[in-house]
């Protein structure tokens, strides 16, 4: 490719030269891809946590919405970021990549909107060899073919795209790189290769297209003869929506993909883009749920919190046999949280606020998380850990936050007995685990400052992969162990947690006096330990500081510092507050202090941790930059 054409980069179309309109469609774009992310992932947490949608129709339909957003991540944040920035630019990996992934997970959704339509047509016509021939092997056998099919398929197509002499400039007519757009582009004798390709993939749509289409000529002529008005409902209400998304795919993307190319762009053609692109990801989940039932009920016990039962639960965690006890013990069947406030004004502040938090912290982390693993200069031990810092700081924030905002938006306090477990164990997980990076990295920096000549022996790439997959697993055992012991424990005293989620310390006070005791002294050893590490990381940082006052050149001491005081400051934050929260004595009311402190420690660090390492690292910075220029991802 890079002997026959000199392009490095294309230019790709803007919705508008006005900047108060590219700021308009950079915040239409992200209503609509925060759209289509929640209602996609509440059908992926639906369908997988609710056993009555295990079947044929909802496994199809949840691979879908894992398509769904993938098709919409590969066009929406580039144009979202080409309007923000007032760039047009994207850089010839980029645009490789943009080829190769949305053929990828357009072409794999038509080829699962075609198994869906066949898994229809088996159910509704014959109902008798349904359970035979739609078994779970042959589902995952059609899905799992479905993907790898279309993943060789588009490597050749994206490979032989490529391929082609660019010899019309890097003009790209479209606000993502779009295939008709590129041909434009080409050399004539190239082009008619690549031409002969999409129409001879085009048949073959249609033919899927043709099958989809008898398919439901039967489905109906069989609905049209069931006698009661009920069944006929029933059986629409999962084959229409169906039909719909095929219909309004399979037309948009036919006409931009198979009308005659003109040398200029009309509204018409952005316009079908949007259509194909974008606008399928987002209204498929409205789609699928406004008229199904089954979708409607399992959305409304996850906003109660009771789509995960004890059973399910006690599987992940491997803990049946306590399960069985801690059912024995107690009749508490969920919890009561403590809300911000009763009025309701209030509540939808806390809401809002919350969710901006929340929206902050998960954007500032996978900034982070992307320039990590995508800029070759941040390939080292301190960024590896920081990724993976990240990483936990996004699942941290994850489990205390949603709940209290559903909650507040609900004008609810309870949480199941399993969510209540599912946020102790989730909470110790990651709080642990992030705690004991955090101490390696504090290790790392030492090697870096003060043995400078042995770093790259001790902290190899192997070393490094071993230390956080050590840390990773030992949490995960040693917290199950002990969600599996507070949860063994008598709840005598109520069901009113005075947090605002399921903290241990809250819970304690529920137990009785000998089982209490003895989850105490648990948590006094874990502190011990969290201390000693604590230690460590002070110890570490003496000789750090000491090693760095006897660095002559003072940009010498600014690049040291710069990569240790922000460690320290998060250290610092974290383990006090958690230590003022788990060892300070209950009492039998809350205090505002108790939940500013759990605020503190579960809310600001994910949210403050992306900053701090940022402000005062000139790495991160500079890869933000080329991030936000489109420079990050080079051609090799």
């Amino acid at each position: 490719m890079s002997n026959r054409t000199s392009v490095t980069a294309f230019l790709l179309l803007g919705f508008s030269d006005v900047r108060e309109l590219q700021i308009l469609h950079f915040v239409v774009f992200l209503l609509i891809y925060l759209a289509a992310l929640m209602g996609n992932l509440l059908i992926i947490i639906v369908v997988a946590f609710d056993h009555h949608l295990h079947t044929p129709m909802y496994f199809f339909l949840m691979n879908l919405s894992i398509l769904d957003i993938g098709s919409i991540s590969v066009p929406v944040p580039k144009s979202m970021a080409n309007s923000l920035m007032n760039t047009r630019s994207i850089s010839y990996s980029g645009c490789v990549a943009q080829v190769f992934f949305f053929i990828f997970f357009a072409v794999t959704e038509y080829s699962l909107l075609t198994v869906m339509a066949y898994d229809r047509y088996i159910a509704i016509c014959q109902p008798l060899h349904y359970k035979r021939v739609m078994n779970r092997t042959a589902c995952v056998q059609m899905a799992a073919s479905a993907w790898m099919s279309v993943f060789v398929y588009t490597a050749l197509h994206t490979g032989n795209t490529f391929a082609l002499s660019f010899c019309g400039g890097n003009m790209v007519d479209q606000f993502f790189c779009e295939i008709p757009q590129l041909l434009k582009l080409t050399c004539s004798d190239s082009y008619l290769r690549e031409t002969g390709i999409i129409v001879f993939s085009a048949c073959l749509a249609f033919s899927c297209f043709v099958f989809i289409v008898v398919s439901y000529v039967q489905i109906f002529t069989t609905v049209l003869r069931i006698p009661s008005e009920q069944g006929r409902h029933k059986a629409l209400s999962t084959c229409l929506p169906h039909l719909f998304v095929v219909s309004l795919f399979f037309f948009t993307i036919a006409f931009a993909y198979l009308k005659p190319t003109s040398s200029s762009t009309s509204v018409l053609d952005l316009m079908v883009a949007v259509l194909y692109c974008v606008l399928p990801p987002m209204m498929n989940p409205i789609i699928y749920s406004m008229r199904n039932k089954e979708i409607k009920v399992a959305l409304r016990k996850l906003m109660a919190g009771r789509l995960f039962t004890k059973n399910e639960l006690s599987i992940f965690l491997g803990t049946q046999r306590m399960e069985r006890k801690m059912s024995n013990r107690t009749t508490v069947t969920e919890f009561l949280l403590l809300g911000f406030s009763d009025v309701r004004e209030l509540q939808i502040l806390h809401f809002v606020v919350f969710l901006l938090i929340y929206l902050a912290a998960l954007m500032g982390n996978l900034l982070i998380i992307i320039v990590v693993a995508f800029d070759h200069r941040l390939h080292t031990p301190m960024y590896f850990f920081l990724m993976n810092l990240s990483i936990l700081d996004i699942g941290s924030i994850s489990v205390p936050v949603p709940k209290s905002m559903a909650n507040s938006l609900m004008n609810t306090r309870s949480i199941s007995y399993s969510g209540c477990v599912a946020q102790v164990f989730f909470f110790i997980f990651f709080a642990i685990t992030e705690y004991s990076l955090l101490t390696i990295m504090a290790y790392d920096r030492y090697m870096a400052i003060c043995q400078p000549l042995h770093y790259e022996r001790v902290m190899n790439r192997t070393a490094c992969v071993q230390m956080a997959a050590i840390a990773w697993m030992i949490v995960f055992v040693y917290s199950a162990l002990h969600t599996g012991n507070t949860f063994t424990l008598s709840f005598c005293g109520g069901n009113m947690v005075d947090q605002f989620f399921c903290e241990i310390p809250q819970l304690l006070k529920l137990t009785c006096s000998d089982s209490y005791l003895r989850e105490t002294g648990i948590l006094v050893f874990s502190a011990c330990l969290g201390f000693c590490c604590f230690v460590f990381i002070v110890v570490s940082y003496v000789q750090i500081f000491t090693k760095v006052l006897r660095i002559p050149s003072e940009q010498g001491w600014h690049k040291s510092l710069s990569t240790c005081l922000p460690h320290l400051i998060v250290v610092s934050l974290f383990i006090f507050t958690v230590f003022f929260a788990y060892l300070k004595p209950t009492n039998s009311s809350t205090s505002d202090l108790d939940l500013m402190v759990t605020v503190l420690y579960s809310v600001v660090p994910p949210l403050m941790n992306p900053i701090i390492y940022s402000m005062r690292n000139k790495e991160i910075k500079a890869a933000l930059r080329k991030l936000m220029a489109g420079r990050l991802f080079t051609i090799n």
